[in-house]
């Protein structure tokens, strides 16, 4: 029985003692571990006010800007406004009346010569590309340029005077139109080969008959004509057919015809030849002087609707959110609103703003210094941002000091909870 109970003694003095080496042991560990975060503190400390040190000798180190309310007048960028709103009137061609004849028209015509028992039989002929029809037994006669009425005459005149009717009674009609295949690419609703009618084919009817133009639309439109056209002169428009020397009647609407010459055809107004494509490239900006360019359209032409290049910024430095940024067609954008896109400033005391503009006719981009409680206030300070312009919120004495006393408040709070725990 003694024996048991020295045995019990000891076991209870062992595990007496091992509780408090136990507690001896975690008092010298919080010890060590608050002595190495209070080290570490001190190092960021320390980093932390040479990093401000820096800071504050950078400003001197800046290179000199122009300042936006004293920014020269050839540096300021355009209204966005002004530059992208489309004028259609400046494009519409008048168009042709659809009772003058063209090439490719449908006729009808009726030759009546007063004989008994005499049947009528119309006759159906397509005016060709040299603007005459070939009329049964009368021959080849030039009409395109002339009313129906005009037309009648002309084809009477010719069959006397060929002596192959004596008194005959004609009458033309125009059955069907001729038509121009036009083809209409890029920004539009509905792409694709569209008919338009031969008078009336220009620039304004083709993006109709496409269905108008599509929001990524731009100003800029190409032209591809499949043959050299020219404007047929309105001075030697004849409204009744001529005679020259010989006493042939020449083709109204066309100049310079000879006796057994081709005739040159005019569709849409235009005399046409054969040559090579040509393009015309044409900005439809309301600000853009136009020059002579003729809008009317052929057959086989094609117009492209260049789609609008996107336009953008770059935010960087001290903002919420930076990166490029796309910038609206028809509004302008200031300052404070690149910097609102962006997120907003993440410094509250962010003040100083350099905006880089690249120039077509300098090597170099400019730099513009901005100060945003300024641009607040001030109109001109305010600057309007043009597309390309990379804008940067700068680092100041003040953000810097703001940030060294940040990082020192969530480092102190860090220390605490830890040593808490």
């Amino acid at each position: 029985m003694t024996r048991i109970l020295e045995v019990m003694n000891s076991n209870m003095s062992f595990i007496v003692s091992k509780k408090r080496t136990d507690r001896q042991q975690g008092r010298r560990m919080a010890t060590r571990f608050g002595e190495t975060i209070r080290r570490q503190n001190i190092v960021e400390s320390k980093v932390s006010l040479i990093l401000l040190a820096v800071a504050l000798l950078l400003p001197g180190c800046q290179s000199a800007a122009y300042r936006a309310r004293q920014l020269p007048a050839e540096f300021r960028t355009a209204t966005r406004s002004d530059r992208q709103t489309i004028d259609f009137s400046r494009v519409a061609s008048p168009g042709a009346s659809d009772s003058v004849i063209a090439p490719r028209d449908l006729l009808k015509i009726d030759i009546a010569t007063g004989r008994e028992n005499e049947k009528k039989k119309p006759v159906r002929a397509r005016v060709a590309e040299d603007g005459t029809v070939s009329v049964p037994i009368i021959g080849p006669v030039p009409v395109a340029g002339l009313e129906a009425y005009e037309a009648s005459q002309n084809i009477a005149n010719l069959a006397i005077q060929r002596g192959m009717y004596r008194n005959p009674y004609i009458t033309v009609e125009i059955e069907s139109k001729a038509v121009n295949r036009i083809t209409v690419l890029g920004a539009v609703s509905e792409p694709g080969v569209h008919e338009l009618p031969r008078g009336n084919s220009d620039l304004v009817s083709a993006i109709a008959a496409s269905g108008g133009l599509t929001d990524e639309a731009g100003t800029e439109i190409e032209i591809v004509r499949q043959s050299a056209v020219g404007l047929a002169s309105n001075e030697n428009k004849a409204t009744v057919p001529a005679t020259n020397e010989s006493g042939e009647i020449q083709l109204a609407a066309y100049q310079g015809l000879r006796p057994h010459a081709a005739p040159q055809a005019v569709v849409g107004g235009y005399a046409s030849g054969h040559a090579a494509p040509t393009t015309i490239r044409l900005d439809l900006s309301s600000g853009r002087p136009m020059g002579n360019t003729d809008f009317r359209l052929n057959d086989r032409d094609v117009v492209r609707i260049v789609p609008k290049k996107k336009e953008t910024i770059y935010v960087s430095g001290l903002v919420r959110r930076p990166g490029d940024f796309e910038l609206p067609t028809d509004q302008d954008v200031h300052l404070l609103d690149a910097i609102a896109l962006a997120g907003g400033r993440s410094s509250p005391v962010a003040d100083k703003v350099y905006v880089i503009r690249r120039m077509e006719n300098r090597p170099e981009p400019i730099v513009i210094q901005v100060s945003l409680s300024e641009a607040k206030q001030n109109g001109l300070e305010n600057l309007r941002i043009a597309a390309g312009d990379t804008i940067t919120v700068e680092q100041t004495p003040a953000t810097a000091v703001v940030d060294a006393v940040k990082q020192f408040f969530r480092l102190s709070f860090g220390v605490a909870s830890r040593t808490t725990f």
